[in-house]
């Protein structure tokens, strides 16, 4: 059977009820139920779903995908062969109206997955925040939340329902496990896996991951001043290289590093772990 011919001018008219605010590629094909900001530039043979809403200045890519409900802010930039949006590798998921909402400012590189929720959760959103640099190849599970300004390198893989805070940064071929959570400003060198929860401010690597120290260059480029930065060492090695138990090391922390909000964040971290944190090899 001979195949039919694609509706060119279903396509046209599709472009040219966009044009003055958006340009976007003839082979491009956009839902009428999509909304495409002021500014954004959409790439050949692109697909955008309904329930898709592009705010101002994005770019995406060619042969890219994005499925909805999904909201996407300002000043994106999203590259080939992407897929953002697409219904959650979840043996539960029934097809609900799930979400996926992604801020502003961050790069998404090519071939990169993010799923949208689930209904396990309260809020069924997979979130992405703000000034992320998402490398080629990147899978982002269902319902993971990652906050600002995280770097990912080639292929990293997180499995559902991560949480990633702020300016963690990942080598390449990293997985984290369903579940785990990645404290601020951590780094983890490529190749690690790991089923357990990363402690802010520390550099991990390795097959389970162990904590080799702080990351110190990841602390001064986020601004601190060199006293905040001494005060994080010094609770360094009261948590991390103490001989009391976990739970005495954490009481300390909050007595004699009061002043530092660094030092509470891991009492806060460590309290709140359901699957353990991940500590220094030596300590195992």
């Amino acid at each position: 059977m001979a195949r039919r011919a694609p509706d060119v001018a279903k396509v046209a008219r599709c472009t040219l009820s966009f044009l003055g605010h958006a340009m976007i590629h003839p082979t491009a094909i956009i839902d009428p139920g999509a909304t495409i900001g002021a500014g954004t530039r959409i790439g050949p043979y692109s697909i955008v779903g309904p329930q898709v809403r592009l705010g101002d200045n994005n770019q995406v890519g060619s042969h890219t995908v994005l499925e909805g409900p999904t909201v996407i802010g300002d000043g994106n930039r999203i590259g080939n062969h992407a897929s953002l949006g697409a219904p959650p590798q979840d043996l539960g998921y029934k097809g609900d109206p799930t979400k996926l909402v992604i801020g502003n400012n961050n790069f998404i590189g090519d071939f990169v997955q993010i799923s949208r929720g689930t209904t396990k959760t309260s809020h069924q959103t997979t979130t992405i925040g703000n000034d992320n640099f998402l490398m080629a190849y990147t899978h982002v599970g269902h319902d993971c939340v990652l906050g600002n300004r995280v770097i990912a390198g080639n292929a990293l893989q997180l499995a559902g329902h991560v949480v990633v805070e702020d300016r963690a940064v990942f080598g390449g071929l990293v997985a984290i496990h369903q579940f785990c959570r990645v404290g601020s400003m951590a780094m983890v060198s490529g190749g690690s896996v790991t089923s357990m929860d990363i402690p802010p401010y520390t550099r991990v690597g390795g097959w389970g991951c162990a904590v080799f120290g702080l990351n110190l260059v990841g602390l001064e480029r986020s601004g601190l001043d060199k006293p905040a930065i001494k005060r994080i060492r010094e609770a360094y090695k009261a948590l991390f290289r103490s001989t009391l138990p976990y739970e005495q090391a954490l009481k300390q922390l909050e007595t004699e590093f009061a002043d530092s909000p660094h030092a509470q964040h891991w009492v806060k971290f460590f309290r709140e772990s359901e699957r353990g944190v991940v500590r220094e090899r030596e300590n195992k």
